[in-house]
This record gives structure tokens, C-alpha cells and sequence, in this order.
């Protein structure tokens, strides 16, 4: 890992810290600072994912991450991966309106007003080899693959293996080793 990495991985953490439990408990400031969290998260969620060849259309493809219900989290990260790459590829930062959008996709982030739409999604043939993140409790018996939660203060996250298997991704043992399931890293 690079030091510029392992910087952003910092600064990650020093806002983590900061974050407050509770949306309700939210002012604007740390609306934004949760928004760029995640965002860095979704971001590095995709650097640690592997896709087999068949999820792109070509061999310079983008990497497609797709946002339904959170346009503000779209922007910030839209903004955050405008110059960088992941495995060569660029990054590509699309609004989601409804279940006919998700072609394409390799990750999907369904905000927690969408998470009812998390059914219908997953069964959509569009999604194809998308890596599923959320954040509501219970998603990932639901078949997310990752799942942001909010403990003591802190963005935190989980995992599901079997969840991305069954999509045709791998999950680096990196990321399930920081994760916060415990059975997950045990498997």
C-alpha cells in the first residue's frame, strides 16, 4: 500500500472519530462529514473487490458505481474519484432512480429510504456482478454484501462473503479482516 493510501486510510479514521451516532443527531457539518466518510468507504469497498472479466464490457471499462436515494453522496463521490483508478480502470459515478437503472453497475449503494427497493434489486437480472452495499440493520440477511453501521459514534461496517460470492466477487481477506463481523473473518 502506498503512503498516499495509507494517509486517506488515516484521515478516514480521524473522521470516523468524529462522527456523531445518530442521523437525528446530525447538524449539516456532520451530514457532510458522513457523506465523505461513506463516500471513501464505497470508494475503497471497490478497490477491494475483485469482478471476474465477464462484469466488464471491455478491457478499458469503467468501474460503474451506481447511488439510488442519496444524490448529495453521489456528488461527493463523483467528486472524490474524478481522477483516480482502480486496477486501471476509471471510476464512473451514476444517479439510480428506480430498478431500471441498474444495469451496468459493478457496486451499488442503496441509500436506507431505498432499502425496501434492496429486494427487488437483488433479483433484477440488470444488477448482474454488482457489489451490494447498504446501510440499514438486518440488510445483509437480506443479501447485502456490505452493511454500514453506526457504532458508538463510529461508521463502521459488515460483511456478507456468502452475499458477494453469490454475485461472482471476492471480497480481499484486507477487507474482511477490518470489518465488523467477527464470523466473517473466522470463515
Amino acid at each position: 500500500m502506498r503512503w498516499r493510501d495509507w494517509a486517506h486510510a488515516l484521515l478516514v479514521l480521524l473522521l470516523v472519530q468524529a462522527m456523531p451516532a445518530h442521523a437525528a443527531d446530525h447538524s449539516p457539518e456532520e451530514a457532510l462529514a458522513e457523506r465523505r466518510v461513506k463516500a471513501a468507504y464505497l470508494y475503497r469497498f471497490a478497490g477491494y473487490a475483485e469482478w471476474p472479466p465477464a462484469a466488464f464490457t471491455k478491457a478499458d471499462a469503467p468501474l460503474v458505481v451506481g447511488i439510488w436515494g442519496n444524490d448529495d453522496l453521489a456528488d461527493d463521490l463523483a467528486g472524490l474519484v474524478a481522477a483516480r483508478t482502480i486496477e486501471g480502470r476509471r471510476l464512473e459515478v451514476r444517479r439510480v432512480k428506480d430498478a431500471g437503472g441498474l444495469a451496468g453497475l459493478h457496486v451499488l449503494f442503496l441509500a436506507r429510504d431505498r432499502t425496501a427497493r434492496l429486494a427487488e434489486a437483488l433479483a433484477s437480472p440488470q444488477l448482474g456482478m454488482a457489489l451490494v452495499v447498504t446501510e440499514s440493520p438486518g440488510a445483509l440477511n437480506q443479501g447485502s454484501a456490505l452493511n454500514f453501521l453506526i457504532i458508538d459514534g463510529q461508521i463502521r461496517f459488515e460483511l456478507s462473503l456468502e452475499a458477494a460470492e453469490k454475485r461472482g466477487l471476492k471480497l480481499s481477506s484486507r477487507l474482511v479482516a477490518v470489518s465488523n463481523n467477527p464470523q466473517a473473518r473466522n470463515r
